[in-house]
């Protein structure tokens, strides 16, 4: 019911970068590519737990791989917000997601018809990404009409914003060797 993250000052161009470099295979062997957009050059840091963020990021641009056709491209853009957050949204030209299915993407356990139809899942990555920027202080959002592709995005604070907190409260999560969301009953405190 709770979730802590250990979280440090990073800079967000080489942390999604990185990650970006990591995926950047299976997303090839799957027949799509990928793109980024910087649309700031230079952003603050922030604070994040890097292999939480990293499990957030795979899910994501796994999610647009699953429901997008062959040969499409997946957008990462990043740029600062007007309040000064740090987003990064992952787009794709895919299937799309209902109306009546959006309000319910990020609960707990929640599966649309379709997506149990035809693709494989527990239906916690997105409810687990949720978890996850919400401890770093941040939203998660989607924006899609179906058979247009979809936009997931997520808003982080800046380093300086939380920096405070973090003196007083050093916030943790304990793993074992695996990410949680693909491995989410490793979890221990």
């Amino acid at each position: 019911r709770q979730l802590n993250v250990h979280v440090e000052e990073e800079d967000w161009h080489t942390t999604l970068d990185s990650v970006i470099e990591e995926l950047r295979p299976y997303v090839e062997a799957r027949g799509r590519n990928l793109k980024v957009i910087h649309t700031d050059k230079t952003l603050p840091s922030v604070a994040i737990d890097r292999v939480s963020i990293y499990e957030v990021l795979s899910n994501l641009i796994d999610n647009a791989v699953k429901y997008s056709p062959d040969d499409d491209i997946i957008t990462i853009q990043t740029d600062l917000t007007k309040d000064g957050m740090v987003q990064t949204t992952i787009s794709d030209n895919g299937i799309g997601i209902p109306v009546s299915v959006i309000d319910h993407l990020f609960d707990k356990f929640y599966r649309s018809h379709r997506s149990r139809e035809n693709v494989g899942g527990t239906g916690l990555g997105l409810f687990l990404c949720k978890a996850i920027i919400e401890a770093h202080s941040g939203t998660i959002w989607v924006h899609s009409k179906e058979g247009e592709g979809a936009t997931f995005g997520f808003n982080l604070p800046h380093y300086s914003a939380v920096a405070d907190t973090m003196k007083h409260n050093k916030p943790h999560i304990v793993r074992n060797s695996h990410g949680w969301i693909k491995n989410h009953g490793a979890i221990r405190r």
